[in-house]
């Protein structure tokens, strides 16, 4: 039975750097279909929301891309139903993003599920787990086989403590390691593709190769 819920939820993607090792920032990937990285993310979160046991209103929902890098070729990549917010510090690391992606959270949103745009085989489901544990006070996260992952969720009573936690490359680490007694860590493995065992990350173009994601070929010279 799919229950109905009104309690607004803020979905972000940190899509700001300037992905060194990649050699062009990631959310300008794209894949083998077509589809820009960053609209296949904010498709997942939407289909996520649309479906699962609980069951949320259209208003209920926001999405937000954090950008920075490139931020002008990557944002017409951005679909409608999202909202851009761009990080100007984005080479100060993941932590600044981070801090940009919650400020932004609406102010009737009960939480804040964030998750890393290099992570571009995350299931559906592993979004309608989170979301199921949505509250004001919650602290949650993926676990991969028992590995700690993305996505994350921030509750609201929570996000200025995870916004002055944020440092540099290490986001909110801090806050999950301090509050440790009152995480709840959702189990996600079972979501896997066969012969996969943890929510792989795209680093290098190789990675990007081996997930079916193509990179940029033109107009990166001022921008790179």
């Amino acid at each position: 039975m799919v229950r109905a819920m009104k309690r607004k939820v803020s979905m972000i993607v940190l899509a700001a750097g300037s992905g060194s090792r990649m050699g062009v920032p990631k959310a300008l990937l794209r894949l083998r279909v077509g589809t820009s990285l960053l609209e296949h993310h904010v498709h997942t979160m939407a289909a996520a929301h649309a479906g699962g046991e609980v069951q949320q209103s259209e208003d209920s929902l926001e999405i937000i891309v954090v950008l920075g890098a490139s931020a002008d070729v990557a944002r017409p990549l951005v679909p409608a139903n999202a909202r851009v917010v761009e990080n100007p510090d984005f080479a100060a690391g993941m932590g600044s993003s981070l801090q940009v992606g919650l400020r932004a959270v609406a102010a009737d949103a009960v939480a804040a599920i964030v998750t890393l745009v290099d992570l571009p085989e995350t299931p559906v489901e592993a979004y309608r787990r989170l979301l199921e544990h949505s509250g004001t006070e919650v602290l949650a996260r993926c676990m991969w086989n028992a590995e700690l992952g993305h996505p994350v969720m921030i509750g609201r009573d929570l996000i200025s403590e995870a916004i002055a936690a944020c440092h540099e490359d290490r986001g909110a680490r801090s806050l999950f390691r301090d509050l440790s007694g009152q995480v709840l860590d959702i189990e996600c493995g079972d979501l896997l593709a066969p012969g996969v065992t943890g929510n792989r990350d795209v680093d290098t173009p190789a990675d990007a190769q081996a997930q079916g994601l193509l990179l940029p070929t033109t107009g990166m010279s001022d921008h790179a």
